[in-house]
């Protein structure tokens, strides 16, 4: 279930939309997926330790998966693209 890793091209991709559509610094919302068993939660909440944020949890029907947002006022779109390149280490996690 580990996503693949993403190519410098689509982050250069993602960095060009970002200025184009918002305004820096300002409001950006991760969205995860991550197994609830294990501790890919936690892994990704340390990530974010250091931010001013809003984690919001939502488990799985099942309770076999967690859904994870993550909304903060971040300086750049280089720190967006940054979290989420420490976030893809994480073992089976899905980013949306």
């Amino acid at each position: 279930m580990q996503e693949a890793a993403k190519d410098e091209s689509f982050y250069q991709r993602f960095h060009q939309q970002l200025l184009e559509t918002s305004s820096w610094p300002g409001v950006y919302v991760f969205k995860f997926i991550v197994p609830a068993s294990g501790n890919a939660q936690q892994t990704l909440e340390n990530l974010f330790s250091k931010d001013v944020v809003e984690i919001s949890v939502r488990a799985s029907s099942k309770g076999t998966y967690s859904s994870i947002s993550v909304q903060g006022n971040f300086k750049s779109p280089t720190v967006i693209i940054d979290k989420y390149k420490e976030a893809a280490k994480i073992p089976n996690i899905i980013q949306l």
